[in-house]
């Protein structure tokens, strides 16, 4: 090669080394904030797949609750709270609205006579699950890729649980993620940085949602580097799991009261429109801007039945109820999810939901679980922190900051 030539090449390759350090500097680390252990010895293993097993067959009806011993029973109660090998409850949470629908990965290890290690087992809710890589084509590059409907609620948070993780011996011979990176549609996001831990470890993001209708948002997680296992080469991730917003929004058709006091459709307020909210610390009916209108996909509602009236809400948004408090069907989910000035309290049938337009207050009759999928929407406000949604007074919601 002429020195010519070098003198040539030398510039485009600096150039490219150059944008290589710009993209790394680009993309930000995330630390997880990390939970609690998942150590389970060999003996605990056998008793929770002894129980797991008893647990689908109850599910299923091929086996009555009753006849399962005392002992099984408790273990079987702790798997319907999300305890145990179980990281999701039976009760309605983020996911009732939530979730991919579909996942994918750059490859799968083949099954052997007593273990699957398809892309399902990262998702499955079960700790005794793992999907696995193929080997032979790839470790470090691997990719797993999880696709959510357009207008789903967003995304906040990432939990994954590192590692083959049904039993510790399992755990420890086997290789675990040390560093992942994340896409957002094939964009790289954000890396992440795991402890070589058994426990969950979370992973805050900024909200995201798909909001063209024919768009998927698909999250890639693409292997970086690993800790090495004892004996296999073999790397295993036993869950990812998912947490967001927007489980607290109103059916189509909710009218919501305008700050000139008509009505309009939820669905057809803009940002810059007005509505009419209410100052409890000054008692009084104030004009509020609307800054945004959020619509995310439903499949699971409450429809609240009064006297005179209904309205079809997610469970967990606040109400002002008779006591001067703020409460919701699910007020767990909305004191965890929204920041709160007081706590959201339980709402029940035979409370009363204030009207403030008529100053009177009207008496929840009946609540009902509304299955189909469905749009919902609700609005964040400029100034005040509530609206009349159906003539109730309704709370709007500030996010936690991520973490």
């Amino acid at each position: 090669m002429t020195y010519f030539s070098i003198r040539k090449i030398i510039p485009t390759l600096l150039l490219c080394l150059n944008s290589l350090l710009g993209y790394a500097q680009s993309t930000p680390v995330l630390k997880p904030k990390v939970g609690s252990s998942n150590d389970y010895s060999k003996a605990e293993q056998a008793a929770w797949s002894k129980v797991l097993d008893q647990y689908e067959k109850v599910n299923s009806g091929k086996l009555d609750y009753k006849t399962v011993s005392q002992k099984d029973q408790q273990m079987m109660d702790e798997l319907d709270m999300g305890e145990g090998p179980h990281t999701e409850g039976v009760g309605c949470s983020w996911y009732c609205g939530g979730g991919p629908y579909k996942l994918t990965s750059s490859s799968s290890l083949k099954a052997d006579e007593k273990n699957t290690y398809q892309v399902e087992n990262i998702h499955d809710f079960d700790l005794f699950t793992a999907w696995v890589p193929d080997t032979q084509k790839e470790v470090i590059g691997a990719k797993i890729h999880f696709y959510f409907k357009p207008f789903s609620p967003r995304v906040t948070t990432l939990y994954i649980y590192n590692g083959y993780i049904k039993n510790k011996d399992l755990w420890q011979a086997n290789a675990r993620a040390k560093k992942l990176r994340l896409y957002i549609n094939n964009k790289p996001k954000a890396i992440l940085e795991l402890q070589d831990v058994t426990n969950c470890q979370t992973f805050g993001i900024e909200p995201i949602q798909s909001i063209d209708h024919t768009k998927d948002l698909i999250l890639t997680l693409e292997v970086l580097e690993i800790y090495k296992g004892s004996k296999y080469s073999d790397l295993a991730i036993s869950e990812i799991n998912f947490e967001g917003l927007d489980v607290h929004c109103f059916a189509a058709g909710t009218q919501i009261t305008m700050a000139d006091h008509s009505t309009q459709a939820i669905e057809s307020i803009k940002s810059g429109d007005y509505v009419l909210s209410f100052d409890t610390n000054r008692n009084t009916l104030i004009s509020a801007k609307v800054t945004r209108l959020i619509t995310a996909r439903h499949t699971r509602m409450t429809k609240i039945a009064f006297s005179d009236r209904e309205i079809i809400v997610t469970e967990d948004h606040p109400f002002w109820v008779e006591n001067k408090q703020w409460a919701s069907v699910n007020p767990e989910r909305s004191n965890d999810s929204y920041l709160q000035n007081q706590a959201v309290q339980q709402l029940a049938i035979g409370d009363k939901i204030w009207l403030p337009q008529a100053n009177k207050y009207t008496t929840v009759q009946e609540m009902e679980i509304i299955e189909e999928s469905q749009l919902s929407y609700t609005i964040e406000l400029e100034n005040g922190d509530s609206f009349i949604a159906n003539g109730m007074l309704v709370k709007t919601e500030m996010l936690k900051p991520v973490k």
